[in-house]
């Protein structure tokens, strides 16, 4: 077992909002070991890009945050923005869902995929052209798409664009927010090579994304977020053979190669707190303790679970 590189206790996030406080994040305490693939799964709304944004300390002004992130040691959660600056791009990486507002427009692509590397002079300034080309390469860009602005490019070839930006700054810990949504099936392809290849290079990488399949095809371990709450927690392979938690159940019977079966009843309201299990409403199972169910179980080393079943 690799040491933890991130470390979360009790994190609780919560939005300020023309409609009272929203619910993003609840009491989720869990670790990112180093050197590995954390997939965090989940429908829309379930806190899974508010998580990977705390880490980032990017949260906006309206959020309020609890507990305890820590990143080799270091305290995360009220750092300062001189701190961020020692650390932000240099040892965490981020690549957001919108490359629109991500990729600066005044520079050209291959500047933005470069640069990084020429500051921390890894590369020479006078290859950063040839450096660029193969990061593009590697996302599936021509040379040529160096030459480009963010916006003369498509959203999917910003998409990937941002991606190799990711790739250049070549930090310990990157975190990638739904990197194959919206691709076309050859270059979905091209970036989950990317991200086994960035794997296999000894990058941890916290994969956040709506995407079972591509969880399964390159996680090392898997944690399902619903309704704020981590529900479960598990290595992959122990995931997928024996989903424990009733939501992970109906998550994975909705994949195609399971059949398509939906899940009943609806997710709940961001503006509720959470009480209890965050699926009482839909699961099948549920009993009356279900609604007080403050603490995971860990019927097994390395797995926890949100359920009185285990």
């Amino acid at each position: 077992m690799t040491t933890p590189l991130v470390e979360m206790r009790d994190v609780n996030i919560r939005f300020n909002t023309t409609r009272g406080w929203g619910y993003a994040v609840t009491a989720v305490s869990a670790d990112v070991r180093a050197d590995t693939v954390t997939a965090i799964i989940g429908e829309s709304g379930s806190g899974k890009s508010v998580l990977g944004a705390a880490v980032m300390g990017l949260l906006p002004n309206n959020a309020q945050a609890s507990g305890s992130i820590t990143y080799a040691g270091l305290e995360l959660l009220g750092l300062a923005d001189r701190e961020w600056d020692q650390i932000r791009g240099i040892e965490l990486g981020w690549v957001a869902q919108n490359p629109a507002s991500s990729l600066n427009p005044v520079y050209r692509i291959d500047e933005l995929v470069s640069e990084a590397a020429i500051h921390r002079r890894r590369i020479r300034r006078r290859d950063k052209r040839r450096f660029a080309a193969d990061l593009l390469a590697k996302v599936g860009l021509p040379a040529a798409t160096g030459r480009n602005y963010s916006f003369e490019l498509s959203g999917g070839m910003a998409q990937r664009a941002l991606i190799a930006v990711g790739i250049g700054l070549d930090p310990p810990l990157l975190i990638l927010d739904e990197p194959t949504k919206g691709l076309d099936p050859a270059n979905y392809d091209r970036i989950r090579d990317a991200i086994m290849d960035l794997a296999g290079e000894g990058h941890t990488i916290m994969l956040i994304t709506h995407d079972v399949t591509l969880a399964e095809q390159v996680a090392d371990e898997i944690w399902v977020l619903y309704g704020s709450r981590l529900v479960e927690q598990a290595p992959k392979q122990d995931f997928f053979a024996t989903p424990l938690h009733p939501y992970s159940q109906g998550l994975l019977a909705a994949m195609p190669s399971r059949g398509l079966h939906p899940i009943p009843g609806e997710s709940p309201s961001f503006f509720v707190p959470p009480e209890g299990c965050p699926f009482v409403d839909r699961c099948p199972y549920a009993v009356a303790a279900c609604h007080e169910l403050k603490t995971p179980s860990h019927p097994t080393e390395g797995r926890s679970v949100l359920c009185l079943l285990h």
